[in-house]
């Protein structure tokens, strides 16, 4: 099974056992493209398109689609101007990984603070101190000639943005992208396009103080996807480092993605791509001058309900214990006695249909399903602290 049936799978566990859907959301139903047609198969892993707002988890859902209606950005294949109706829209994802952080601090120290050594976080816009699909200030690639830039749509964009002053004193930019279940295949020759984007981006490509080094590979090599992508979104960070945009001595991008999608990092179609690297990150590092302005995040992270929610992780962990037989797969065993072996636990493990308890003499904690194999692991380990 690929990382993206693996994804749907676990997309529909959620959609039938959480309790945050009306039961008309559990509904099957075909995927509303970008161009808006819905005449599609229909699907178990899409809500309903009345019901495509409730892909936002509550804790996000209100703040998001007033900032997104406010900040002019348009959601990736949409439903009626709000998200999309596909449960792996990485879009929404990435905004129920982040939203909370638009206006909590702490949630975002708590997720980044150790990764990029923040020492305090500031705000990037009045009264936000993490924003989505961010484009800078100026226009620096000549990619809207002919009017005012969209954030998100037509030109150079990362899904998401914060400042800090770090620990080393400088003042940081970080520019967040956010990938789910995206793999991508060799692309076709469109030469008017490839001129266009010629004259965008190869100047800064093939500056000699620039962030890629143009002579690893000819510019035309460079507009496969993933690595155009890359490509454009190290430019904007150096053209918005070079010119301070935003109070910044220092900007970085931090690539977040799944470790399991090895689909994404196969996406290497031509030969010279393969003769740098067996994956698109060995790839990348091969074209950057400067690595540390780049960082890969294993999107795991997010699994951690005091950096979003409980819901979160119910929503996208994909080794949930969803009852008593998943229980003893997941820990291969047979019974209760198993289990408190598989635990190292020395108390009583009791089994219920609905729950785990785990006792200690006369104190007992139970667990209800769904949770995570880690999540049962740290409950014992805990009550065997507080009993020593």
């Amino acid at each position: 099974m690929t990382y993206s049936q693996a994804q749907k799978a676990q997309a529909v566990r959620w959609k039938h056992s959480t309790g945050t859907l009306p039961a008309e959301a559990t509904l099957p139903a075909p995927y509303v493209t970008k161009n808006g047609s819905s005449t599609g198969p229909e699907h178990d892993f899409c809500l309903p398109p009345a019901y495509a707002t409730w892909s936002l988890l509550p804790e996000v859902r209100e703040l998001a689609l007033e900032l997104f209606v406010e900040l002019g950005v348009p959601w990736h294949a949409g439903v009626a101007g709000g998200p999309s109706n596909h449960l792996l829209s990485s879009q929404v994802q990435c905004v129920n990984a982040l939203g909370q952080m638009v206006l909590d601090a702490d949630r975002l120290h708590q997720a980044f603070g150790d990764l990029v050594g923040i020492e305090e976080v500031l705000p990037i816009e009045p009264g936000r101190y993490l924003t989505f699909e961010y484009i800078g200030p100026n226009d620096f690639f000549n990619e809207a000639p002919r009017g005012e830039r969209i954030r998100g749509a037509h030109c150079t964009s990362v899904d998401a943005a914060f400042k800090h002053r770090a620990a080393d004193g400088a003042t940081e930019l970080v520019l967040l992208e956010w990938k789910y279940t995206e793999s991508y295949r060799r692309r076709a020759p469109a030469p008017e396009s490839d001129a266009v984007r010629q004259s965008r981006y190869g100047p800064a490509v093939a500056d000699p103080a620039g962030p890629i080094r143009g002579e690893v590979l000819p510019f035309d090599l460079l507009l496969d996807e993933p690595i155009y992508q890359l490509v454009r979104q190290q430019l904007l960070a150096h053209a918005l480092e070079q010119t301070g945009a935003e109070g910044a001595d220092r900007v970085r991008v931090l690539h977040v993605l799944p470790a399991e999608n090895d689909a994404y990092q196969s996406s290497l179609h031509r030969v010279e791509h393969r003769a740098l690297g067996s994956t698109v990150e060995q790839v990348w590092q091969q074209l950057l001058r400067r690595p540390e302005r780049f960082m890969t995040v294993d999107s795991s992270l997010f699994l951690d309900p005091t950096i979003t929610s409980r819901e979160y992780v119910l929503r996208y962990a994909d080794d949930l214990i969803y009852d008593q037989r998943s229980l003893l797969e997941a820990f291969g065993i047979s019974d209760a006695l198993g289990l408190e072996g598989a635990l190292d636990f020395h108390g009583t493990v009791v089994l219920y249909d609905e729950l785990v308890d785990l006792q200690i003499g006369t104190e007992g904690t139970g667990l209800e399903y769904p949770f995570r194999p880690v999540e049962l692991q740290d409950l014992a380990n805990e009550l065997a602290e507080g009993d020593g």
